[in-house]
């Protein structure tokens, strides 16, 4: 029997975190998944290299964090925050809980998702498929139609999964053709880059990340260890000085590191390794995730500012959402395609869980300087450091929704309002 002829349960385009994680969730419920990408694996990709906590902890749940580290994955065992008022830090391991986030490039990332994707019987993958149509019928999603160097393809499943990215080919072909996958973006208002650093000394960066905020008008910056005894050290700026930012962009990846609070000593005597990457311009974007037969995972559905790195982690606790729910929607399935009533689960518990992260991201991306708001509770965290303890469990996507602020924590950013 030919690919095209089999009968898939699911069919997921885009291969990398989110459609990878989604594959695994769903072949382990015992599922048939058709995982196509357009690219050739390894390859790289432009994103962030953090998995906060609350994603470290789907990884573990579906096995594979192990065999990340073993590639070279730092579990980041240490969260420090800075800014021109504030400078707090908390452990991520400790009282016999274990939060820790990993560090980890695209490149390894991306190739053991596929490759733990693929160890099951259930999954079969095509790379360097590139998805030119859905197939639509009455209004629902019933598969792809896909065209590689063999020819054009024909697949056919009632759930197609858009993991396709933030410019989803699956979310612009439904909306162009059944106005599926509503939309709303916000722009961030900075540009980010980044690149590797060897020869970091240990005595400057442990296994932690460090987040600054401000250390001039609209800045912010990130380092953390990451593979192969490399640093990556990112930095964040107003999208406005993009252009002027281009015409050198390792002098001056640099020495926007260097007016950082701390960043810039931390990476003295250490060497810049290959290029610098850049994001570009970028959105928040919130897209309706369900339409009938099909949904979207990842940044496909929900992309924020990669201002605090939650895109993995989004990601992953999406994908677990589509795993615990997937058995109902299979079990009563009628027809062709899975309905998006019965899809609609998945929007309620994906925004329950994620949007308050969502929103606190595009409260912190449309403006170049901390809001009072964030400012207060920044302050409140380097009073106190169960306060910071508390700050930093939300900042790892941890803390279950509506639990954040505390009231206790809310008492206190009221007193540093008051001192201010």
């Amino acid at each position: 029997m030919s690919e095209s002829a089999k009968a898939f349960d699911a069919i997921i385009v885009g291969a990398r975190v989110a459609g990878s994680a989604a594959a695994i969730l769903l072949a382990r419920d015992g599922r048939r998944v058709l995982l196509v990408d357009k690219d050739a694996f390894p390859s790289e990709r432009l994103s962030t290299h953090i998995v906060l906590g609350g994603g470290t902890k789907v990884l573990e749940r579906m096995g594979v964090l192990e065999t990340l580290e073993r590639l070279g994955g730092v579990r980041f065992s240490k969260m420090r925050s800075i800014g021109p008022d504030f400078d707090y830090s908390g452990a991520l391991a400790r009282d016999g809980a274990d939060d820790r986030g990993l560090c980890l490039g695209r490149v390894l990332m991306d190739a053991a998702m596929i490759d733990a994707a693929r160890s099951f019987e259930g999954v079969t993958f095509r790379e360097r498929l590139r998805l030119t149509d859905l197939i639509i019928e009455d209004g629902a999603v019933m598969g792809i139609r896909g065209e590689d160097a063999s020819g054009v393809h024909e697949f056919h499943a009632p759930l197609t999964i858009g993991a396709d990215g933030m410019r989803s080919s699956v979310a612009q072909i439904a909306s162009e053709r059944i106005d599926a996958f509503q939309r709303t973006d916000v722009p961030c208002a900075r540009a980010y880059y980044y690149a590797y650093f060897d020869g970091v000394a240990r005595k400057n960066l442990g296994d932690e990340v460090v987040t600054e905020f401000e250390s001039a008008p609209g800045a912010g910056n990130l380092v953390c260890r990451c593979e192969n005894g490399l640093t990556v050290a990112a930095t964040a700026f107003d999208a406005g000085e993009m252009k002027t930012f281009r015409t050198d962009l390792v002098s001056n990846l640099r020495r926007y590191l260097n007016r950082s609070f701390e960043v810039g000593k931390m990476l003295e005597g250490a060497t810049m390794v290959g290029k610098v990457f850049s994001s570009g311009l970028l959105n928040n974007t919130y897209r309706d995730p369900v339409t009938d037969g099909a949904l979207l995972l990842g940044d496909a559905g929900l992309h924020v500012d990669p201002l605090f790195g939650q895109g993995h982690s989004m990601a992953l606790m999406s994908a677990s959402i589509v795993g615990e729910l997937a058995p109902q929607w299979f079990s009563t399935i009628g027809g062709k395609s899975i309905w998006s009533a019965m899809l609609a689960e998945f929007t309620k518990r994906r925004d329950a869980e994620l949007m308050p992260y969502y929103r606190a991201s595009v409260r912190a991306s449309q403006e170049l300087g901390l809001d009072q708001g964030a400012r207060f509770a920044h302050r409140a965290a380097s009073r106190e450091q169960w306060a910071a303890d508390e700050m930093i469990r939300f900042a790892q996507m941890i803390t279950p929704r509506a639990a954040f602020p505390s009231f206790r924590f809310a008492r206190l950013m009221a007193a540093a309002s008051r001192a201010a």
